[in-house]
């Protein structure tokens, strides 16, 4: 009898992929048939069997992400491609009412909640409410609109002076205002008091972690903990902004993992109440000055950062990756699941695993050009260099990274736009909140590549 695996290796029914870059499909071909990853641009520059980028899509590298998935399957590229392969399944990362309602007229079917249902308990408002109704600790915290300074103030006074405002929806930190002054609250007066309800928390001295689970019809599933990479300046420029995740042993006492998984199932059932169903992502905080308490962060109703990074990871142990329950909830695929059991395993299986992902904006003021996917290797004189080509993440040596590119080759990347991603089969911190020398080598490295590549570019234009 062939196991959750082997039924997805040798799916039949087509799953389409739709992304800007291949960022979420990476290696999953390895996991799923008749995969199809669309995107608005192969960095892989043909490698990569199963991807599909329309040359006729006009790009815009800094429009909305939904737009720019709306704009794929408005395609009449894509439109053909998808009616030569079939109809199927639609999986993507962000996506809109709209992107709900061309898919039903491309005859797919999108494997993901509602979006009206994901937007509703997705927000930083509804998040805490979730919480609580799962008895789940929130960092102390009062909603309400902001009319001026003075009005934040007021309502906040029992929280402190250092405060954390953010709006109900947003990615990668530019929602999230540290208000500590007037000053701070001038810098973001205009989105501050646009009306809308916030959440304004006591700023407290934290470590960022999260962990990904699955709703499934035999239970909730989680993964194990990982350091979330946030306030890192070689790699965004938002103070609270993401910039990749950490996975390494031993990185949490026992009782903070326990505690996570044990919070986020309890999460889990009452999102299970409200009809949700399939994989989701939860933040914690745990408060250094607090003797470790695990608070509430955020919980995201999408897929993450983690998935790509969990997916390596668990491919060379045979085991299936939660995308892969998240998908059985959707086609017609009987299995059997200890959710329980899986987790525990999870957290075995992995105990000795190092892998970081950095995800690198271009954060400096000089523009660069994209560097190109693949493995890069790092010498005894600390010089990286592309070493070859790869359309997935091959077992990498403790000198080697593979290098995910999501820019356009023609795009130059200015201050704050994105660059890409790298795995390192290493720790990148040692203190999670800091990079160690070994990751800031790497990003300086990645970074005169780029800058060389758009040195040479721009002398052709004189």
């Amino acid at each position: 009898m062939m196991n959750l695996q082997d039924k997805l290796r040798n799916n039949k029914v087509p799953i389409y992929l739709i992304e800007c870059s291949p960022f979420l499909g990476l290696n999953m071909e390895k996991y799923i048939g008749a995969l199809h990853i669309i995107c608005a641009v192969d960095t892989f520059n043909g490698m990569h069997p199963n991807v599909f980028a329309p040359a006729s899509f006009n790009y815009n590298y800094l429009e909305n992400y939904e737009d720019t998935i709306n704009g794929l399957l408005r395609n009449q590229d894509v439109i053909n491609y998808i009616r030569t392969n079939g109809l199927g399944k639609l999986i993507t990362w962000l996506l809109d009412e709209t992107t709900e309602k061309l898919a039903r007229n491309l005859g797919l079917e999108v494997c993901l909640p509602p979006v009206a249902l994901r937007n509703y308990w997705g927000s930083k408002v509804k998040a805490n409410h979730l919480a609580e109704l799962a008895d789940v600790p929130c960092v102390p915290y009062v909603v309400s609109a902001i009319s001026s300074y003075s009005h934040l103030r007021q309502i906040s006074a029992h929280l402190g002076t250092q405060l954390v405002v953010q709006m109900q929806h947003g990615y990668g930190g530019e929602a999230t205002f540290f208000i500590s002054n007037q000053l701070d609250f001038e810098e973001h007066k205009q989105r501050l008091t646009n009306g809308e309800e916030m959440r304004i928390m006591k700023r407290i001295n934290s470590i960022s972690t999260g962990l990904e689970g699955c709703i499934t019809r035999y239970g909730i599933v989680t993964s194990p903990l990982l350091l979330e990479l946030v306030n890192i300046p070689e790699l965004n420029l938002y103070l609270g902004g993401w910039s990749g995740n950490q996975l390494a042993p031993d990185a949490f006492p026992e009782s903070i993992v326990a505690a996570a998984q044990n919070y986020a199932i309890r999460m889990g059932h009452q999102l299970q109440k409200v009809g949700y169903k399939g994989y989701f992502e939860i933040d914690f905080l745990i408060d250094k000055e607090q003797n470790n308490k695990l608070y509430f962060g955020e919980i995201n109703l999408r897929f993450c950062g983690f998935t790509s990074m969990f997916a390596y990871a668990l491919l060379s142990q045979q085991e299936a990756p939660l995308i892969l329950y998240h998908l059985a909830e959707w086609l017609d695929i009987s299995y059997h699941l200890d959710a329980a059991a899986l987790t525990q395993r999870w957290r075995s299986l992995l105990q000795g695993t190092s892998l970081s992902f950095l995800y690198m904006h271009n954060v400096l003021e000089a523009s660069m050009s994209s560097i190109p996917s693949g493995v890069y290797r790092i010498n005894s004189d600390d010089q990286v260099f592309f070493e070859r080509s790869e359309a997935s993440i091959p077992h990498l040596n403790s000198d080697q990274i593979f290098w995910l590119n999501v820019a356009p080759d023609w795009q130059v990347l200015q201050k704050g736009h994105e660059v890409g991603g790298l795995f390192l089969p290493k720790k990148a911190t040692d203190d999670a909140q800091y990079l160690n020398i070994v990751a800031k080598k790497w990003i300086r490295g990645l970074r005169e590549i780029g800058d060389a590549r758009f040195k040479k570019e721009y002398s052709s234009w004189q």
